[in-house]
Order: structure tokens, then sequence, then C-alpha cells
């Protein structure tokens, strides 16, 4: 219910008026303008929060309590219930603000970067994809064009990863608290654990909104790279033979499946896809049976699998070991050397933002064949 009302907030507010295409570099600077500023808030109200906490609690142990000394517990129970319950209804509000944040940067974002989120079944699918990265939620683990994205994960993993997500806002700003209270005041430092608190909430709520705005950056420049992509590579191409076909699509719910999660930006990619290649079928996947007809297409069909794997490699939640290790297998079929570097590279510079293009995605790798060079400057 929550993804559906987010997405039904973010899906209007998705393209500014007159921004169409990748975003332009003024843009991008109101991007990061949008980004800092949010961070920046989440990291005041850290500091108000944490300011008000350990004031109310100076106040009690000097005001009250004369500095705690000869105090039994039962006569300091009253009023170190109404603390905590005026600690839960702060930091409660706090949280509640930082999901405020992220929803309002998100859709800044989104507008700023001109991503349309209001057209067609793909569209519709980053709105919920924008809508889970604001509210901290998995992805859903469901299959994908017959593709199961969590074939290779253990269910405890499964469950474990669902665990840490629940964990990542709410419960992990409470255990901070739990620590401050009950470990550090043990330690000689004890009296200036409500001078410190601020500052540390501060770093916190910082570090968790720039991780969901990271991922929501992720979410909204990844479909620009596929459209770079298919109007690239698949737009003037004709009409590929069946076995290219199969090759491609294989390829890419291989790198999906490797990636070991159903990741919006994939599921984006494998839609396009399908419909450029007109492929409505279901897959049963079967990488290693169409890993042998790498080398027998031709050159241009070659440098589009690779173009496609690259991307695919770079637009996900992370790079995953598998996925390099199948880009680098299929970079060995094809007669070239993968360039690791300039993959990871590659990702760092979709995450600012920066428009992928065919020469850059080339850049990756070289030939591999003796006496054939390549540039290896960026």
């Amino acid at each position: 219910m929550l993804e559906r009302k987010v997405a039904a907030y973010l899906t209007p507010r998705g393209a500014a008026a007159g921004a169409v295409g990748h975003p332009s570099h003024e843009r991008m600077e109101r991007i990061s303008r949008v980004t800092r500023w949010v961070i920046g808030l989440s990291a005041l109200a850290g500091i108000v929060s944490g300011g008000l906490i350990g004031g109310a609690e100076v106040w009690m142990r000097q005001g009250l309590f004369d500095g705690m000394e000869d105090v039994g517990w039962r006569a300091a129970l009253p009023y170190w219930a109404a603390f905590y319950a005026f600690a839960g209804v702060v930091s409660a509000v706090e949280i509640v603000l930082l999901y405020a944040l992220a929803l309002t940067g998100i859709a800044r974002v989104t507008q700023h970067a001109g991503l349309p989120l209001s057209r067609g079944g793909g569209r519709g699918l980053l709105a919920h994809s924008l809508a889970r990265a604001a509210l901290e939620f998995p992805n859903p683990q469901v299959e994908i064009y017959g593709i199961d994205p969590y074939a290779h994960v253990a269910n405890w993993r499964l469950m474990a990863l669902n665990i840490a997500y629940k964990l990542k806002v709410g419960v992990s700003s409470f255990i901070l608290r739990v620590f401050l209270r009950r470990v550090a005041a043990r330690m000689a430092i004890r009296g200036m654990v409500p001078l410190f608190a601020g500052p540390l909430y501060a770093v916190w709520n910082a570090y968790i909104t720039w991780r969901i705005m990271t991922e929501a950056r992720m979410r909204t420049f990844g479909p620009f790279a596929v459209d770079n992509l298919m109007a690239a590579q698949f737009r003037d191409a004709g009409d590929p033979g069946e076995a290219e076909k199969d090759v491609l699509m294989h390829a890419a719910g291989e790198m999906m499946s490797r990636g070991r999660d159903a990741h919006p930006n994939h599921i984006y990619l494998m839609t396009r896809l399908r419909e450029a290649l007109d492929h409505g079928a279901d897959i049963a996947l079967d990488w290693t049976a169409m890993r042998r007809h790498l080398r027998a297409l031709d050159a241009a069909s070659q440098a589009r699998l690779l173009d496609l794997l690259t991307v695919s490699c770079v637009i996900g939640g992370r790079i995953h070991r598998e996925q390099t290790e199948l880009l680098r297998s299929a970079c060995a079929e094809c007669g070239t050397v993968l360039l690791e570097d300039r993959v990871k590279e590659l990702r760092k510079a979709l995450k600012r933002g920066l428009k992928v293009t065919g020469e850059e995605l080339s850049a990756t790798r070289r030939s591999a064949e003796p006496g054939v060079e390549q540039d290896d400057n960026p």
C-alpha cells in the first residue's frame, strides 16, 4: 500500500517541462544541489534530535537528581520512563522526517533528470522502483520473464537480506541510541554522551540518506543508459537472426541472474530488449549452451552483445564478481580483453549522471590479437 501511494506521488512529478533526453550539465548541477540539500537537512535533523534527547537527559540527571548520586532505581523509574517515552517520540518524528526528505529529494531528482514516470509499462516500473528506494523496501522476489534472479541465493540469505532492510533506518537508529546509553555510558566518557549524541546522530542520518539518494540516482540514470544502448545498437540494426536473438536474451538474463537481485534497471533492460527483438516468450535460461554461439557471430553482433553485457553489468545495485566473470569470458570468446578498471570507472560515471556512449562502452575492452593496440587513455 505504501509503495503504491508513494509511486502515485512520484509519477506526476517525473519530468520537468522541457526536460527531455539525457540530463544536461545544468540539470545535473541542480540534481547535485538537491542531493546535498537533502543530506544536509537529514544531518540537521540528527543534530536537533540528539540535542533534544541529550538535553533532556542532562536536565534529568542534574536538575532532578543532582547528578544521579544516591538515587535508587525505584525512585528514578517514573522519570526514566518519561524520558524514554520522550526519546521515542523524538526518534519517531526524526525517522518520519528522514523518509519525507528522501521522498522529496527523489521526486526533485527525477524531475530535474527528465525521467518520465507516467508513460508505458516500463516507466510505471520505474515509479515503483523509486518508491521502494525512498521507503528502503527490498526489490520483489519474483521471476522476470521466466528467470529467477534469486536462483543462486540461499533461502536463509534472502531472509537475512529482508531483515537487514528493516534495520537500515528505524531499528538501526534505535540500536545506535541504545549503544550510546548502555555501552558508552559505562566508560569514562559517561558524562559527555549527551554532548556528542547530536553530531553522531547527524553523521548516521547523513550516511543513511546518502545511501538512499545514491540508489535513487542509479535507478534514475540507469534507464537513460539502457535507452542510449537501444538507440545505438538496436534501432537500425535490422532484424537479427534467431540465434543472435537467443544469445542476446540469454546474455541479459544471465547477467541479471548473476546479480542475484531483481533490480529495476535490469528489469527495464529486459523489457526494452524484448521489445527491440520482438521476443515475447519466457526464457529457459541456459547460458552454457548459448555461449557456444559467440564465436560464430559477426563483428557487429559481437560488439552489440558486449555492449549489452557491459551496460547490464554497471546498472545494478553493485557489480558482483560473477557478473565480471561473465563479461570477461564473453570478451574472451569474442577475441577481446576486458578492462575491468574501465568498467568500474563507467559505473562511477553513470552514478554521476554522465551519458554512457558507444565509445565509452568500447573503451572497456581491447583487442586480444597480437599487434592490435587500442588507446588506453580515458
